[in-house]
């Protein structure tokens, strides 16, 4: 009888210290996840403040997603496929992977990058290079996090990713641009940028 009892025990106990690494694992994973969303969050603001700045000193949608900086041609194709991109880079500031303060009680490094192209019903698409006929690009931040600062600039993979994108528009303001128009109406709208 008591070989039984110590026998269900034991069985109780390995299952309570599985269940608590599994608990243990999933909160982690959360936790990174919110993190890399944050970052991202974080850089579609940084970036909203950029292109305002960009918009107010008279730099245009098209002169943003033609990019006249080093190297020539950094065109990348973003994830969520669509048109490719070009890293943001507003009166010289480039915005790739720019740190976060880390959380207290944490050594993992977030970081953002941003990237704007085109939006896709723009006629300027069809021309080559493309243009930009309305005043009117998207916005692109890819939150990451990682273990290290060491490994943002050693080109280790990030252990979560997250990418959000919003359609600005760098004309007059006055007017709300939904940024999943037709979509979801609830999305989150940026509002116009303009001077």
């Amino acid at each position: 009888m008591v070989l039984l009892v110590v026998l269900v025990l034991t069985i109780v106990g390995l299952a309570v210290a599985y269940f608590t690494q599994l608990e243990d694992q999933t909160s982690g994973n959360i936790r990174l996840s919110k993190t890399a969303f944050y970052s991202a969050e974080s850089g579609l603001r940084t970036g909203e403040r950029a292109l305002t700045t960009a918009n107010s000193s008279g730099i245009s949608a098209a002169d943003l997603i033609s990019y006249a900086g080093t190297p020539a041609n950094p065109k990348v194709q973003l994830p969520g496929g669509g048109f490719e991109g070009v890293p943001l880079v507003v009166k010289g500031v480039p915005y790739k992977n720019v740190v976060l303060p880390a959380a207290p009680g944490t050594s993992d490094v977030a970081v953002f990058s941003l990237y704007v192209r085109n939006n896709v019903e723009d006629r300027g698409n069809a021309a080559m290079p493309v243009t930009d006929d309305d005043g009117i690009l998207n916005l692109i931040a890819i939150g990451q996090v990682f273990r290290s600062v060491a490994e943002v600039t050693g080109g280790r993979a990030p252990i979560a990713t997250k990418i959000l994108e919003e359609q600005i528009v760098l004309a007059a303001p006055g007017m709300e641009l939904n940024a999943q128009e037709g979509q979801d109406q609830a999305g989150t709208g940026t509002g116009q940028l303009g001077r």
